[in-house]
């Protein structure tokens, strides 16, 4: 098990090394060449040497052997992988692809760098406005591969690679206070959930936030019980660093997480009398991993959509900026709060909205033909968590009800799922699932009690109508 969260820990390592080395030489005016993957996993075997050291030399080849395999397999798959979504195949090919052909996002934007070049390019800066100002870690990730390889479908081996860290570092960890099997099976359906399983072979990054955001609450979780965990700080750290720059949504959970839990902790320590040590100590580990992350990292997106337009979520959550979602959902939910419009895109029939702009409710466990087709898209609107989901979110209110008392004892489940309850009813976008990481957590966090009745479930001949 030591060996599997080794191997999850280097490749986190690696991902944050392409992304943070690639940042730095655009600052040196240096662009993306095929040199710069071999020579950031070389930087990144001496970085876990030097983190490692202790280790015997002959447990640090092993796991730095394996880990270059998995790459290497995650991107031979990747690049015989065609991704046939939309966003994919427009605005974030298009960033992968001028970051791969030279453009600096630090210095230009990508629309001059396009209008720049002497060729037939110039009709391609119609998503220029994504390119400039959305966050870049995945499209800077994906264009270090396809430089390399020449193939840009193989920039889609951050997510193989981005699911084998998740599960590596999720099931290393509930090894230890789960039976191994059950260790296992949470572990899979954690890292290759719906949203994962779905994306795995595109260029939509809803599925990297998820896998992040998983991580992240797994190291303040970690953090929760022992503050001084060196090896969950160094974790925690290095997967803050990637979500903040992943995507808008990422960094707004992210921060929120963090925030809430840094509350929790310093609170706890307040009970104790050791307020201001280790509200220092703190200070001295989020000020700098701010700057990293959001000033050095995010320069290209946050602090320049701040500098050229006073908002570093620019353009959207902007008063005059890009409206993304009300042409995508039920007319229906135009006149709806948040609750509701949650209740109707969990309980209703598989929708993506294509041809059929109703939402239909259904009886949980019970699943429709129609729904089949839908529930194969990368971007499922209604009923996106799974087809079973519904039923399986009540079964888990009634687990939560029934067992309060026992879950009270482990507050930090109830505080997690506080938090995702607060952010479902606060974010407007909270029905569609893609942009609710979290809201699987609160069928998750009762995987013990729900194995049982998932065996139910399964065997329970739940019917499929014609219509």
């Amino acid at each position: 098990m030591k060996k599997l969260k080794e191997v999850g820990i280097f490749l986190l390592l690696v991902m944050n090394t392409i992304l943070l080395g690639s940042t730095l030489l655009f600052f040196a005016h240096v662009s993306i060449t095929p040199f710069h993957l071999p020579i950031f996993i070389i930087i990144s075997g001496v970085l876990y040497y030097f983190f490692r050291k202790k280790s015997s030399k002959k447990e640090l080849i092993q796991v730095i052997l394996i880990s270059l395999l998995i790459m290497l397999v995650s991107t031979g798959v990747s690049a015989l992988m065609f991704d046939r979504s939309s966003d994919g195949n427009t605005y974030h090919k298009d960033a992968i692809g001028v970051l791969k052909e030279g453009f600096n996002p630090v210095y230009e934007s990508s629309s001059d760098f396009i209008m720049n070049r002497k060729d037939d390019s110039k009709s391609l800066t119609e998503y220029s406005i994504w390119t400039d100002h959305y966050a870049k870690a995945n499209w800077i990730i994906a264009a270090n591969f396809y430089s390399l390889t020449g193939n840009i479908e193989s920039g889609k081996a951050i997510n193989l690679i981005s699911i084998t860290i998740a599960f590596a570092l999720i099931f290393s960890t509930l090894v230890d206070i789960l039976s191994k099997r059950k260790a296992l099976v949470l572990s899979i359906i954690t890292a290759l959930n719906p949203i994962t399983a779905s994306q795995m072979f595109t260029y939509y990054n809803d599925q990297l936030v998820c896998l992040y955001l998983f991580l992240a609450i797994l190291y303040l979780i970690k953090l929760d019980k022992n503050i001084k965990d060196k090896e969950s700080w160094f974790g925690y750290i290095l997967t803050f660093i990637i979500l903040a720059n992943m995507k808008f949504n990422g960094l707004g959970y992210l921060l929120v997480f963090s925030f809430l839990f840094v509350c929790r902790y310093l609170y706890k320590v307040y009970k104790k009398g050791q307020f201001f040590p280790i509200f220092k100590k703190l200070c001295t580990i989020f000020i700098p991993l701010f700057m990293v992350s959001l000033v050095i990292v995010g320069y290209p997106t946050y602090v320049k959509n701040t500098i050229d337009h006073r908002n570093p979520f620019f353009p959207l959550y902007d008063e005059n900026g890009e409206d993304i979602i009300t042409a995508q959902e039920p007319k229906s939910f135009l006149k709806m709060n948040n609750v509701e419009k949650i209740f109707y895109a969990t309980f209703s029939k598989a929708n993506n909205l294509r041809d059929n702009d109703k939402t239909e409710l259904k009886i949980p466990f019970t699943v429709y033909r129609t729904e089949l087709t839908p529930a194969m898209s990368n971007d499922l609107r209604i009923s996106g968590w799974g087809l079973l989901f519904s039923g399986l979110l009540l079964c888990s209110i009634v687990i939560l009800i029934k067992y309060f008392k026992s879950y009270k004892r482990e507050s930090w489940i109830l505080y997690t799922l506080g938090i995702t309850v607060l952010l479902l009813l606060v974010i407007s976008e909270s029905w569609w699932a893609r942009y609710t990481p979290h809201f699987y957590l609160f069928v998750k966090s009762f995987f013990k009690k729900l194995l049982s009745i998932c065996y139910i479930v399964f065997v329970y001949p739940f019917q499929i109508w014609k219509k």
